[in-house]
């Protein structure tokens, strides 16, 4: 395997995400979105998400002004216990909902931590032999191309 792929797979690896606050009422289909539930609003939806949850993570397939259908990834508790689920569809109330915040890539993050695995990467193909650690016994590539 050529050190770009090896590289380009782990910077796509690293990728590092942040939660934003959602400006606008109805987020687009395919967002992956955590809405914050109200104390009532957690009372309500227990009978399908489980009791004394605070926030639903998941991506949206529906929203309007009554309400916002997500693909469930994971719930937290008001404890901060959390359970992943397997994509179960749940239609969440607007009024049950208190705030909702945007998964998105954060460009800082990954490119931090993207660096710093290059940099381990790079000294560790030096301190194990540089050229040969990716050279076969006569000094082409392995796998016949560079």
């Amino acid at each position: 395997m050529s050190r770009r792929v090896i590289l380009s797979i782990a910077l796509v690896l690293t990728g590092c995400y942040t939660y934003r606050p959602i400006a606008i009422p109805a987020p687009a289909e395919g967002t992956r979105v955590s809405a914050q539930l109200t104390g009532q609003g957690s009372v309500d939806l227990a009978g399908q998400i489980g009791p004394d949850v605070l926030h639903v993570e998941g991506d949206v397939i529906g929203a309007d002004s009554t309400g916002l259908e997500l693909v469930v990834r994971e719930i937290e508790s008001f404890r901060g216990i959390r359970s992943d689920w397997q994509g179960e569809r749940v239609r969440i109330p607007r009024q049950a909902v208190a705030g909702m915040q945007e998964r998105r890539l954060s460009i800082g993050g990954t490119g931090l931590l993207g660096g710093v695995l290059a940099a381990g990467l790079y000294a560790i193909y030096r301190v194990l032999g540089g050229p040969g650690l990716f050279e076969g016994p006569s000094g082409q590539a392995a796998g016949g191309g560079r």
